[in-house]
């Protein structure tokens, strides 16, 4: 079976309505538009998405009237950082903007890949930041002002 379109989010399903199998991807799983995935039942389905449609951490996929298959990401380590204030803010994100990696901003927090030039960075400009094990919902992205859909 070939999905080519998320049909929901789990959080919007009546989970007791259905028999959910789970495949569990890497946050940078997310940005494929095509992918073979083997669920926890052992079953195999293609996934195939048409222009527009993105996976997420939920993305559900019926299978047929009483079987969903559910995507959830798996955990990993994160640079966290927590700015103190605007000001702080700013800095942050022109540093991290001369680095050119993808990062995440949410809830007032700034996450991006464990990188020990980025750690030394921070350090140097004395701004606080923790290594933390955490699940995306989405995934990290460049930040690209001039970024058009194909």
């Amino acid at each position: 079976m070939i999905f080519t379109k998320v049909d929901a989010l789990v959080k919007d399903i009546d989970v007791d309505k259905y028999h959910i199998e789970t495949v569990i991807l890497s946050s940078d799983d997310l940005n494929k538009k095509i992918i073979r995935v083997k669920s926890d039942h052992g079953n195999e389905f293609g996934i195939r998405l048409d222009k527009g449609q993105k996976l997420q951490n939920g993305s559900a996929f019926f299978i047929d009237d009483h079987h969903v298959l559910a995507i959830g990401v798996e955990s990993q380590d994160l640079i966290v950082i927590s700015p103190k204030d605007m000001d702080e803010m700013g800095i942050t994100a022109h540093i991290l903007g001369n680095t050119h990696k993808p990062i995440e901003v949410k809830d007032a927090k700034i996450y991006l890949e464990v990188d020990p030039v980025v750690e030394q960075v921070l350090t140097q400009k004395e701004i606080a930041y923790m290594i933390e094990e955490v699940v995306l919902d989405k995934p990290l992205r460049h930040v690209n002002l001039t970024a058009h859909e194909h």
